[in-house]
């Protein structure tokens, strides 16, 4: 028989969400409410990988799904807390996700391409940056890259990017997306994705969004090298 200290001590260790799961997100994980325990301290993230886990339908559309805690908009690195609701949210019926988007998980490039695919569309050009390797002075090599944003300018910008290159370009559609957080060496860190009937259109409209992501949007980036030392890069 558990005594009562050590029952104390595992609930403490444990807590309990509800999800709640709509239209073809349900239809997929095939349930609408369920109660799901996960460790104290878990975040929204160890959710969702769970959720994939039992529903790999729900890999393939990561990038389309949105999150809500307890009724707001929340990312994935949100902790979540004892009796909180998370509701799964599919594309809305008015339109797909916003075409500029900061993200704190993996990005999927063949999602990005599924989504910009369309009967009209004659080319897809895509532009992969990825968190490399290198050296600094003292020969230390790189162990991760940290990426961190003015979130609000950060998305207005990538937008404003996005609207003008489509109009300029007539472009079926363009995507912009970047990650924060600490990225390992070779993971993606920025990618544009860009639909349009005409492939010269297509090349000129991914260089001008790249080239203005770098010059205009404020994402910073933070080198962390071996010995524990960091750089920020073009830092003050």
């Amino acid at each position: 028989m558990r005594c009562a200290g050590a029952y104390t001590a595992h609930m403490a260790n444990e807590m309990t969400v509800r999800v709640l799961a709509f239209g073809s997100a349900a239809a997929a994980l095939g349930w609408s409410t369920r109660a799901i325990t996960l460790s104290a301290g878990a975040t929204l993230s160890t959710l969702i990988d769970r959720l994939q886990d039992e529903c790999p339908r729900l890999k393939q559309t990561r990038e389309r799904l949105r999150y809500a805690v307890n009724e707001q908009y929340a990312d994935p690195h949100t902790v979540l807390a004892d009796d909180d609701e998370v509701a799964i949210i599919p594309p809305l019926s008015g339109g797909a996700l916003s075409a500029a988007r900061l993200v704190r998980e993996r990005i999927d490039i063949a999602a990005l391409v599924r989504e910009v695919e369309n009967v009209s569309v004659g080319a897809i050009t895509t532009f992969v940056g990825l968190a490399r390797y290198a050296t600094n002075a003292a020969g230390q090599p790189l162990r991760a890259a940290e990426y961190s944003a003015y979130e609000p300018m950060a998305l207005s910008e990538m937008r404003r990017l996005c609207e003008a290159a489509t109009a300029r370009h007539q472009l079926h559609k363009a995507l912009l997306v970047h990650r924060l957080g600490r990225l390992k060496i070779g993971d993606i860190a920025f990618a544009v994705v860009v639909a349009t009937p005409n492939r010269i259109a297509a090349l000129e409209a991914c260089r001008e969004l790249v080239d203005g992501v770098c010059a205009s949007v404020p994402i910073f980036k933070q080198e962390i090298w071996q010995d524990g030392e960091t750089t920020w890069i073009n830092g003050v």
